[in-house]
């Protein structure tokens, strides 16, 4: 009987074992058939631009200030003209203090909007990150007399159309529309604490009720949050500040997603419309795959980490608006910073719109050149840097010191010949050249400045960040391990250059071929294929 039992035992661990083999046979089998493409290292690298900045300068024989006024500023008096002559301490303009207060909290308001979108593409970001991307082979598509068309649902005789102004009010907690009943769901109106209203996608806000605004001097925020409940995902806020609006049409609309006007609403009809049956139906393809590819997905994740680095640079080119309008907010006046000709006055009525300067203050001491950054390059540029100055007529070489760096970007980046991305903008900066022996103004110059890169940075390496992952704290990718096969490789990081570049200081090299780290093709042991004829890899 024992024996027996043994036999029994022994017969269902083989069985178990077996099942157990089976199982992982077929899982190695499915990896065995997953192929994952890889980019040699030599093309997934951005490189580095970030160790000098170029330009081209010319000389002019004193400093500048600018003074740029916004459209929310109303110039109340202007104290010089083209020409004259200031001291330091003088006078040059003075803002219109009742319209100061309401630009500054318009500011802080721009602000917060900035730090909305930052969360919201944040949120963007992750999401993308967590994507697996699709594969690249492409599926066949079933023939269309395989499939047997079901034919077309007979209209309904139910004459009611519902019209936006018969919605109801309210779906669930998030407003359709916003009329003078609505009520927020938080906040006073005030410009510190405004209301706050939760919308669906498609609500609208009544004209009615940016009147009752204005009236009553109140600020309203309209947001549209995931899932029509405050704790989603914010997806849009629109701000308006009752102190700022015109009269409206009481029953005009306007939308809450962009803040555009609601123009031409459908009539309703007094008919059904017949359905519109189609000669040949469509037929849907099971095997078509939808969403990003490799490749596409670490383009969006790159897209998205601009977008992130722009809105903040958006955010401190606000937050600097906001610090000069409150030191004006005492007496609104701008005063001359140095001893010098008044060289631009502009008119208070026709101010500039081509971005350049309201008031412009020349200085007379010294031999100053202008040159130019790249607005990637702000963070690491500071007023008091060293910038390397060549004579174009000479070849002599000068040492200057930056004491200026404007405000807002050049309305032409005509000067600029750097490595930088073309489709940047720009900034101004003035340098002052101590011992000026052997130029001239008006001399042309070239700029360069050392932003403390290394010396020799032809062989460093920076990836996308896309490519690269983490797990219990540790940075690693997906390398090819030179017999057709991926490996998990863990890396060494350093700095991140521009808000999507990570420098690899150690773990893999320009030879090396790696695979995007998402996805199921990027297990351990998955065949590879080599993308030989990719070109270098562009952001």
């Amino acid at each position: 009987m024992k024996k027996k039992v043994v036999i029994a035992i022994l017969i269902v661990v083989l069985a178990g074992g077996g099942i157990t083999g089976g199982v992982v046979g077929y899982r190695a089998y499915q990896n065995s058939k997953l192929v994952a493409e890889v980019q040699s290292v030599s093309m997934l690298n951005t490189g580095s631009w970030g160790d000098s900045m170029e330009s081209d300068g010319t000389v002019t024989n004193g400093q500048q200030q600018d003074v740029y006024v916004s459209t929310e500023q109303i110039i109340q008096k202007v104290f010089v003209t083209e020409g004259q002559e200031v001291s330091e301490g003088d006078p040059l303009l003075q803002y219109d203090m009742t319209n100061i207060d309401l630009a500054i909290e318009m500011k802080k308001l721009d602000i917060q909007t900035i730090e909305n979108n930052s969360a919201v593409a944040q949120k963007e970001l992750e999401k993308l990150k967590n994507t697996k991307p699709i594969s690249n082979a492409t599926t066949s598509t079933p023939s269309v007399d395989s499939v047997t068309p079901s034919a077309p649902e007979t209209p309904s005789t139910d004459t009611s159309v519902t019209t936006p102004d018969t919605v109801e009010e309210k779906n669930g907690d998030a407003y359709n529309y916003i009329s003078t009943t609505a009520q927020p769901y938080t906040g006073d109106g005030s410009q510190e604490n405004p209301y706050r209203f939760l919308c669906t996608k498609e609500a609208y806000v009544y004209g009615s009720y940016l009147n009752t605004l204005k009236s009553e001097g109140k600020v309203a925020v309209f947001e549209i949050h995931d899932g029509n409940t405050v704790a989603g995902t914010l997806i849009s806020a629109w701000t308006k500040v009752g102190a700022a609006l015109e009269e409206a049409d009481p029953d005009a609309k306007w939308y809450v997603i962009d803040g555009s006007k609601v123009i031409n609403e459908p009539d309703v009809p007094d008919t059904p419309v017949e359905p519109v049956v189609p000669d040949t139906p469509s037929v849907p393809d099971d095997n078509q795959q939808s969403g990003y590819t490799a490749d596409e997905l670490a383009k969006e994740i790159a897209d998205k980490e601009k977008e992130l680095t722009k809105l903040d640079l958006d955010k401190r080119k606000a937050e600097l608006a906001l610090k000069q309008m409150e030191s004006q907010s005492e007496d609104g006046m701008v005063y001359a910073e140095f001893n010098g000709t008044v060289k631009k006055a502009g008119d208070p009525d026709n101010l500039p719109n081509d971005g350049s300067a309201f008031l412009t203050l020349s200085g007379s001491d010294g031999l100053y050149v202008k040159g130019t950054l790249n607005e990637l390059a702000l963070e690491q540029v500071k007023v008091g840097q060293s910038v390397t100055a060549t004579s174009w007529s000479t070849g002599m070489v000068f040492d200057a010191t930056i004491t200026e760096i404007n405000d807002y970007p050049e309305d032409s980046n005509g000067y600029y010949y750097g490595n930088g991305n073309p489709n940047a903008s720009y900034y101004g900066y003035t340098a002052y050249i101590e011992d000026s022996t052997g130029l001239s103004n008006g001399d042309n110059l070239s700029l360069s400045i050392n932003l403390g890169g290394d010396e020799d940075s032809s062989d460093k390496i920076y990836l996308d960040k896309a490519y690269v992952r983490k797990e219990d704290g540790k940075s690693y990718v997906m390398k090819d391990d030179g017999t057709g096969h991926l490996v998990k490789q863990y890396v060494k990081t350093g700095k991140t250059i521009y808000g999507y570049a990570v420098e690899i200081k150690s773990g893999v090299t320009m030879d090396d071929y790696l695979a995007f780290p998402y996805g199921k093709t990027a297990k351990e042991g998955v065949k590879t294929n080599k993308d030989e004829d990719s070109g270098t890899v562009m952001y």
